[in-house]
């Protein structure tokens, strides 16, 4: 996807133009290296900076101010990629080609205004405000069991230790939170643009000019130069099992694998096709062996998360069907390394190639494979579709010896 990139002294801005689509997409990207701490302080953040702005006091005012104007979505992000994390703006709102003229510039203003200038009361974040968001934090930090899939996602990711600056978990995500006041929580909010990098990306049908004046008028800062996001190296080391127990009737079986010093083509390309064979769909190896032959499972997968070169396995089990499971994952991830055919990986090729063709028919999917691009290191429509065609066989029952099984976590049910 072709797009012009715009440096404005200490940020960037990327435009994407299509007239396919009656909506623009904003998407606004914040990024520095994580810290333990920021996923309490993000987490309220996000949360907090859709209440309210300098202009709109309260929820309902900020209703009512966006209903005015066709509805812009707002909605805030926190993900991490590998070393680092974002904070992430999104938004869509109808192009003014379709409303009136000027339409443009009150819908970014609007959006922008979250994010730039929130409700602030004696220099710090609305005590009222604040301490709702606070709350709302800590209840769900509490309460995370009562999601048992999400619990044990969260608890397999905890247990193989991935940030090599390490991580709070629940109940200490929960306590820092308590301890923060609304001027931290403000302080934190300042140093956004004054230590991370900012690049924004405009997916549309605009005049260029137009739309760099209406950005340039609302972003403020002293941003750091952009980066590439950085993955995290794996090594192999000693498995470990954990076992927790749960009310439920369901028990959820999580098994962490690292991949191990991948090259560059194994990282992007064959990571993905041995994945995919192994757990990725219905007719991957897991689900036809463990779920379809044995009936051990009521669901199984793999994902994949390439830039911390792992993959986790998440199934719903029986507690009295886990060994059994776990001694099929294990069988299966060995005949991986050598009994991986032909017609397994064109199935993923073709599926591949597929959603490769359908990034141009969604406006969202348009920018994210820009953002991809350009803040992940991520090669264009055209290069992936070639290399993808690339893997062979061979090149993912090598990969297949690269990794390895870390840890396997068990939130067993019916005790």
């Amino acid at each position: 996807m072709d797009y012009i990139k715009k440096e404005m002294g200490n940020y960037n801005l990327y435009f994407i133009k299509t007239t396919k689509f009656k909506t623009i997409n904003l998407f606004v990207n914040l990024k520095r290296q994580s810290t333990k701490e920021d996923e309490v302080y993000c987490s309220i953040l996000r949360r907090l900076l859709t209440y309210a702005t300098d202009d709109y006091h309260t929820i309902d005012e900020l209703s009512r101010a966006g209903m005015a104007l066709y509805g812009p979505s707002v909605r805030f992000t926190v993900p991490r990629f590998g070393m680092d994390r974002s904070f992430i703006l999104n938004s869509s709102f109808v192009n003014e080609k379709y409303t009136e003229e000027g339409m443009n510039e009150k819908s970014i203003n609007y959006v922008l205004s979250h994010l730039w200038n929130p409700y602030i009361v004696d220099g710090a974040f609305d005590e009222e405000i604040f301490s709702l968001c606070v709350h709302e934090y800590v209840e769900k930090m509490r309460n995370i069991k009562d999601d048992p899939e999400g619990y044990a996602a969260e608890r397999i990711w905890e247990e193989m230790d991935i940030y090599p600056i390490g991580e709070l978990n629940f109940s200490e995500c929960a306590d820092f939170a308590l301890t923060l006041t609304k001027e931290d929580l403000y302080e934190y909010y300042l140093s956004l643009f004054e230590k991370d990098c900012l690049d924004i990306f405009v997916t549309g049908d605009f005049d260029y000019d137009e739309m760099t004046r209406i950005i340039e008028e609302n972003v403020k800062g002293n941003f750091n130069p952009s980066y590439k996001s950085r993955e995290i190296k794996q090594r192999p080391r000693k498995e470990k099992k954990i076992i927790d127990y749960s009310d439920t009737e369901q028990s959820k079986l999580s098994i962490g694998l690292r991949y191990v010093d991948l090259t560059e083509f194994e990282r992007k390309y064959v990571s993905l096709v041995y994945n995919s064979v192994l757990g990725g769909g219905w007719n991957s190896k897991l689900n036809m062996v463990v779920r379809e032959e044995n009936s051990l499972c009521y669901y199984i997968y793999a994902q994949r998360k390439i830039p911390f070169n792992i993959s986790i396995i998440n199934s719903g089990i029986d507690k009295n069907d886990v060994d059994k499971a776990i001694e099929l994952i294990r069988q299966q991830m060995e005949l991986m390394k050598i009994d991986v055919s032909e017609s397994d990986i064109q199935r993923v090729k073709d599926t591949y190639n597929n959603a490769l063709t359908q990034i141009e028919d969604n406006q969202g999917s348009i920018t994210d494979n820009v953002v991809s691009e350009v803040l992940a290191d991520t090669d264009s429509i055209e290069e992936r579709r070639i290399n993808m065609n690339k893997v062979t066989c061979e090149d993912v029952m090598n990969m297949a010896s690269k990794v390895y099984l870390d840890t396997i976590y068990l939130l067993k049910g019916g005790e």
